[in-house]
């Protein structure tokens, strides 16, 4: 499996704990709420909420933003993965770190400092859940815009989670699918992406384990040669995959959008197969569907495609 994208994995690592602290009990008119969730938050002046994540994106600089992820795991158990001996192999430097409660909720509150691209990243984090899921809220700006820096941590710190205010998660994003044409069901949306299977647990207990993740590209990047970015995807999973050449990759056309699909055995895993869809949108940045499920499974891969089949952009 994709190891339901080894969720716990995918994030930062601490171990140095500080004061706790409270955060926003109420919330003025001047509050704006993320779409898809009960998270409430002033924004710094030129921010506004993102088309292309849940959160809010500076106008004049479109390297700082906040973040909103959602993450499908207990924070107990998202919290143990936090040390600084990660972080450094990560490439990241450790600045500070407290105990927060935000609402009902346990918390931290983090920033740390990251390479990329040439550049230097500052990171305002707040982390936050209970034992059903986790939430993190990610502040970026260049670490040399302390201003702005100041401006994203203030933000930050006014964040209020109205925690009786039930939020539809699939609202925020800007495509849909129909889980019902094969069978699967709607388990949680992660960023741009959703995660479906039969039973709702992670990772999957079903019996031909079949699981359905999407995503959409943060950025509208621009893509020059499309069918082997499909191809390269593949190496960007946790196991290793490689192309099934009976199946091989073909082109596919959903909702009036071109791409390609390819069929891959999971070389780490004898007996499971996986199906990928790439589908790139004219204002660029692309989709993606990635179905797992075992070989031997008559009905799964059928499903898969089927659920895939109902896509469509919300506009």
């Amino acid at each position: 499996m994709i190891k339901e994208i080894k969720l716990t994995t995918l994030f930062l690592s601490i171990s140095l704990i500080g004061f706790g602290q409270a955060l926003q009990k109420e919330k003025s008119k001047n509050y704006i709420q993320i779409k898809g969730t009960n998270i409430f938050m002033i924004p710094p002046v030129s921010f506004e909420p993102s088309s292309n994540f849940k959160g809010f994106q500076n106008s004049k600089d479109q390297t700082t933003m906040i973040m909103v992820l959602e993450i499908p795991g207990p924070y107990s158990e998202v919290s143990k993965g936090f040390n600084s001996e990660m972080l450094k192999t990560k490439g990241m430097e450790l600045k500070s770190l407290k105990e927060v409660k935000v609402a009902e909720y346990n918390g931290l509150l983090i920033e740390l400092d990251q390479p990329a691209n040439g550049l230097i990243f500052s990171k305002q984090i707040l982390i936050y859940g209970n034992d059903k899921s986790s939430t993190l809220i990610n502040g970026i700006y260049q670490k040399d815009s302390l201003q702005l820096g100041k401006k994203i941590e203030e933000s930050i710190l006014t964040t209020f989670v109205d925690s009786k205010l039930e939020s539809n998660p699939r609202e925020a994003l800007n495509y849909k699918l129909d889980e019902n044409a094969g069978s699967l069901k709607f388990h949680s949306v992660i960023g741009n992406g959703m995660l479906f299977n039969r039973d709702l647990k992670t990772p999957t207990q079903s019996e031909d384990k079949a699981t359905l993740i999407t995503d959409k590209s943060f950025s509208n990047i621009e893509i020059s040669n499309k069918k082997l970015f499909c191809i390269s995807r593949l190496k960007k999973y946790p196991e290793d995959y490689s192309i099934i050449p009976s199946k091989g990759i073909n082109e596919i056309e959903l909702d009036n959008l071109k791409g390609f699909e390819l069929f891959a055995k999971n070389n780490d895993r004898e007996n499971e197969e996986m199906y990928q869809v790439i589908l790139f949108d004219d204002n660029g940045g692309y989709y993606l569907f990635v179905g797992t499920y075992l070989a031997e499974s008559k009905n799964a891969m059928t499903d898969v495609r089927n659920v895939i089949k109902t896509f469509k952009r919300i506009k």
